[in-house]
């Protein structure tokens, strides 16, 4: 995981944190696919079992193969769907053939909102939402653990705010020094 952002990193930009969906977040695919592998292979069982023809029991162990596709087509789609905490933004990365990435600067970011459900805390996911500078914002739904991916961001902003006060300031050598125009009084001038 994490290629693709890896390959968009910028120079001296780390990855602080790497998220991922939550399994709940495919789990259309999950049941459609449960369904048709147990479908399928009652209904070849059946179809075996009465000594029925055999174009029966092919097609449901067609339906059961095709089970397993859609169950490893809902893997792919979990696990080609990433998103990163860096030192300087947030990258969201959705798609396996169309690929669509989203971008954040962490010193764009005004507030981390986090939602769950009952249900959801009961399965261990969340809903985060990263709300910009102009109103504009982007949830990642049916995240692991969303709670720590909120206080990941918000550290990772205040590492990013705290670095850019200290590069801002200036430091001790370019501070222009004053010039010393008075001259320590020589002994002649000093009264006995």
């Amino acid at each position: 995981m994490g290629n693709f952002i890896k390959k968009s990193l910028e120079n001296g930009e780390e990855i602080k944190y790497e998220g991922r969906l939550h399994w709940s977040s495919i789990w259309r695919y999950i049941f459609c696919s449960w369904l048709m592998v147990l479908g399928g292979l009652a209904a070849a069982g059946v179809c075996y079992y009465y000594n029925q023809t055999d174009a029966y029991m092919y097609a449901g162990l067609a339906v059961a193969v095709l089970g397993l596709i859609i169950g490893i087509i809902g893997r792919i789609v979990r696990t080609r769907s990433e998103f990163a905490i860096t030192s300087t933004r947030f990258v969201q990365k959705d798609g396996i053939f169309n690929i669509k990435m989203t971008e954040i600067p962490l010193h764009r970011i005004e507030t981390v909102n986090y939602y769950q459900t009952f249900w959801q805390r009961m399965l261990g996911t969340g809903c985060v939402e990263l709300v910009g500078s102009g109103g504009t914002s982007h949830q990642v739904h049916c995240i692991e653990h969303p709670m720590q991916v909120r206080k990941m961001v918000l550290s990772a902003i205040n590492a990013s705010t705290v670095n850019s006060v200290l590069s801002s300031t200036p430091t001790p050598a370019s501070v222009p020094q004053p010039e010393a125009t008075a001259q320590a009084p020589s002994a002649e001038t000093q009264p006995s």
